[in-house]
């Protein structure tokens, strides 16, 4: 197997169809037909089916991309050690977001990789931090920056920061009449309906646990997976939402919300950045990781500031 057989088996299994594929490529269909054929025949089996929507993956080429961004990933590495691990770093970073941080700090990372960074190609993907954390562990992702993960044997973790969680409600919302108060014990969110990001988020997790250990248990009313729509339904008044500091940043200017601190106790969750087990030596791993995490940082003061103040005003 050749390397070039292996990217474009995992492009032609992304687009799901031999013609697209080849036009992305810069191939003629013919050439790129030959190179599959060539690498069923090296394995002894059929990695596409044919249907009538494109090409699906067999059992057998299912199991070979499952091994394939992990190959490219490790060839890359030994390429860039190769190469050295002094100078500017250059080449494509993908990093992982969780969505709430994702909104929030996207643009200032590509203004700072263009201004720092600048033979470094940024591209980002949003997603929850259990699943970023696996992508990382298969090669599918060069490092993320994830909520309230446990130690892996195949990734390292190393902590970045604690980010405040903060209660957003609709601007008509009311307890016995009267406006929330902009401090709430936990014990006075235990008492309001919840939009959360589902049970397996890491921010739904954190508040379970600390109400659980003050006898509470959190009134779920929807479980939505997209913040965007979180905010919608509290909006319209459909409960309240536990959302982190870079969650409720974008919410000070829209006066259809109110922002709530929480107290006794406060709640955080830890921030940490991801990256591949033994990818300490790589330039551009190393050098994007560390302008990262200098971004976020500063980001997350910025917005710590913005958002006491709001909840003060």
């Amino acid at each position: 197997m050749e390397i070039k057989q292996l990217q474009h088996f995992s492009r032609i299994a992304e687009i799901g169809n031999l013609t697209r594929a080849a036009s992305v490529l810069g191939l003629t269909q013919a050439a790129l037909s030959r190179q599959v054929g060539q690498l069923e025949a090296e394995l002894g089996t059929e990695l596409f089916r044919r249907t009538g929507r494109g090409l699906v993956l067999t059992d057998a080429g299912q199991r070979l991309l499952d091994h394939v961004p992990l190959i490219l990933r490790q060839i890359a590495l030994a390429e860039r050690a190769v190469r050295g691990s002094t100078g500017p770093a250059q080449g494509n970073l993908v990093l992982g977001l969780p969505p709430s941080l994702a909104r929030t700090v996207v643009v200032p990372l590509i203004d700072a990789f263009r201004e720092r960074l600048p033979e470094v190609t940024l591209r980002t993907v949003d997603g929850l931090s259990a699943n970023l954390v696996e992508l990382v562990g298969t090669g599918k992702l060069d490092c993320s920056v994830v909520y309230n993960q446990p130690p892996s044997d195949v990734v390292e973790l190393r902590l970045l920061a604690d980010e405040e969680l903060y209660l957003v409600a609709s601007a008509a919302t009311r307890r016995a009449g009267k406006p929330l108060p902009r401090s709430l014990t936990l014990a006075d969110v235990a008492t309001l309906e919840l939009v959360t990001a589902g049970t397996t988020n890491a921010v739904h997790t954190a508040l379970a646990s600390a109400m659980a250990a003050l006898g509470l248990k959190p009134q779920v009313v929807h479980e939505i997976e997209n913040l965007t729509a979180i905010l919608d339904l509290v909006r319209k008044g459909y409960g309240c939402s536990v959302i982190p500091l870079s969650g409720v940043h974008p919410c000070i200017a829209d006066p259809t919300l109110r922002l709530h601190r929480i107290r006794k106790p406060v709640l955080r969750c830890s921030l940490s950045v991801v990256t591949p087990a033994r990818a300490s030596n790589d330039v551009l791993i190393a050098q994007g990781t560390a302008l990262v995490r200098e971004v976020v940082r500063q980001q997350l003061v910025r917005f710590h500031k913005e958002v006491e103040e709001a909840i003060d005003a």
